[in-house]
């Protein structure tokens, strides 16, 4: 799947994104099948041509839930800060390759309070995917408590 840049704000604009949540709490998260549900949805709505937003708010021990999403971009930028995509890094006509980012954003995740990452050209995202993607949900949700815990010591 590819898009040119124009494209890609087009469909956000249109409202024809689709998007699907879930409330979970860190332990379902961290589940195979829970991961494999986020993929198989992902791959069945990239087969429709249509662009997508896998979301699970997470419930954590301490604090408020993060969410923890799979998201289509260009580039690895949150879909909802799609229009700070800068046209100087795209070219508005040319057309580029759908990628699908592992997103996790909360209060005290980090400094900016949001990690994203590169998980698989949209085209190739599959239930192959899980062992990377349950990795990264488990290094996301550590950091998260464990930058919680020491918050409340401090």
């Amino acid at each position: 799947m590819e898009m040119t840049y124009e494209q890609y704000l087009g469909e956000l604009t249109s409202e024809r994104v689709q998007v699907t949540s879930g409330q979970v709490d860190a332990a379902t998260l961290q589940q195979v099948a829970t991961l494999k549900a986020g993929l198989t949805s992902m791959a069945e709505q990239i087969a429709t041509g249509h662009l997508c937003q896998y979301n699970w708010e997470v419930k954590v021990p301490i604090g408020d839930s993060v969410s923890v999403r799979l998201e289509m971009n260009l580039i690895n930028v949150p879909m909802a800060e799609a229009e700070r995509l800068d046209p100087k890094m795209l070219e508005r006509e040319q057309p580029y390759p759908v990628k699908v980012y592992m997103v996790a954003e909360g209060e005290d995740l980090n400094k900016s309070n949001l990690r994203i990452d590169y998980l698989a050209d949209a085209d190739d995202v599959s239930e192959q995917d899980t062992g990377k993607l349950s990795e990264w949900v488990t290094q996301q949700l550590s950091a998260l408590i464990e930058n919680r815990s020491q918050e409340q010591k401090g």
